[in-house]
């Protein structure tokens, strides 16, 4: 199965995919695909960058009624730009006389929202929230929806949205609706989540490792004082065009954007959704390379797709592997190489020895060395006792010991 024909598509659909440059399906595509189109529930696991939009958003054009005007399919997503992004990607499969898709996000306009509702569309994406709000305004029919998929599942069911995932879920006949759940990670308390709202799971996996073999993976030990120090370094031997930098804290976004800056690095950061025109400027001038470094935190890029990211900077050390998974899928993504480097006090070095654990990478450690990122010298140990040649010392007499 090397054709998106050969998986039960369309040849409409097949059509506008080559028109977009896709001519060939990824492994999670492959998978997902047919599964849905049998009318399957499954539980998509595959690492970032591996085509998992697509995987969901095909299958739903092609078994949609075009039709009935009414909402049959909803994609949930944890963040406002994921849903952009997915909405972007639902309006290129689009032609006249096909499925219509609404993008319905909180902090948006909601007479605009309101207007685009009106139309019928087939497919609603959005929020969680938001997109509850318009089922119990009666302007989303939800006993119509056959279809949800949860994009970033990981998140969405997680403690800060699952009440409104689950409210979402319960305003649609369970004898109709199939649910589809996608992410880059699946751990225990997902899956148990995942049991409770599908009726029978079917789990996929592709792509053997948790992160695409594309990457590569480096370590500097370096003191805090020192880091930005060799932030700067790594800007000088490397000159990246797009750098992500992570950090653990949101609070310390803004003190870690002017510390770049202090070094001459043009910087901005992901700041939370409260500060969403700051928040669009810095993804905007990142996009369009006016910035080349973007300080952000794990909660403030997941779902985030920008393309060509050459480095990921782990300033602070992710304390937990899947949160250094979807850090690192930032960059080396569709195929292409990329590099992930972890500046670690030798208290953090613990934290990457678990990732490598658990996501089966190796991270070799690096310095900076004449310009160069090179691996370290190896230092000499130092002798464990004294030499035989070294002198015996001489006892002093009694008298000349001084009391302490």
């Amino acid at each position: 199965m090397n054709t998106f024909a050969a998986l039960g598509l369309s040849e409409g659909l097949a059509a506008r995919l080559t028109k977009q440059g896709f001519t060939e399906p990824t492994a999670i595509q492959q998978a997902a695909i047919p599964a849905i189109l049998e009318g399957r529930e499954v539980c998509a696991q595959s690492e970032t960058g591996s085509g998992k939009t697509l995987a969901y958003l095909l299958p739903l054009f092609q078994s949609l009624d075009v039709q009935k005007r009414t909402t049959q399919a909803l994609v949930l997503t944890p963040t406002h730009e994921l849903a952009v992004q997915v909405h972007r990607q639902a309006q290129a499969l689009e032609t006249e006389g096909t499925i219509k898709s609404a993008l319905i996000i909180g902090g948006a306009n909601l007479q605009r929202q309101a207007e685009k509702l009106k139309e019928k569309p087939q497919l609603v994406i959005g929020s969680a929230g938001r997109i509850l709000e318009w089922i119990q305004k009666r302007k989303i029919q939800a006993h119509t929806v056959t279809q949800i998929v949860l994009d970033e599942a990981d998140r969405l069911l997680d403690e800060t949205n699952l009440a409104s995932v689950q409210a979402v879920v319960k305003t649609t006949l369970a004898s109709n609706r199939h649910v589809q759940l996608f992410s880059a990670s699946f751990d225990e308390t997902t899956m148990e989540q995942a049991h409770a709202l599908q009726k029978e799971t079917t789990f996929l996996q592709k792509e053997a490792a948790l992160l695409p073999r594309s990457l590569h993976h480096y370590a500097i030990l370096t003191e805090s004082r020192d880091k930005f120090v060799q932030i700067r370094k790594l800007y000088a031997a490397l000159k990246p065009q797009r750098v992500m930098v992570f950090i653990n804290n949101p609070v310390m976004i803004d003190v870690t954007v002017e510390k770049l800056r202090y070094h001459h690095l043009k910087a901005d950061g992901l700041y939370g959704l409260a500060q969403k025109r700051r928040r669009q400027a810095a993804m905007d001038a990142f996009r369009e390379g006016r910035i080349t470094f973007l300080v952000a935190t794990d909660l403030g890029a997941r779902g985030l797709d920008f393309a060509d990211v050459d480095l990921v900077i782990n300033l602070d050390i992710p304390e937990q592997p899947v949160n250094y998974q979807h850090r690192a899928g930032r960059t080396g993504r569709n195929g292409k190489e990329g590099t992930v480097l972890s500046l670690a006090t030798p208290f953090e070095k613990k934290w990457l020895r678990k990732c490598e654990k658990q996501l089966g990478i190796s991270i070799l450690e690096r310095e900076m060395a004449f310009g160069k990122l090179a691996e370290p010298k190896k230092t000499k140990k130092l002798p464990t006792h004294a030499p035989k040649s070294a002198p015996k010392q001489k006892k002093l007499p009694r008298s000349a010991k001084k009391p302490l």
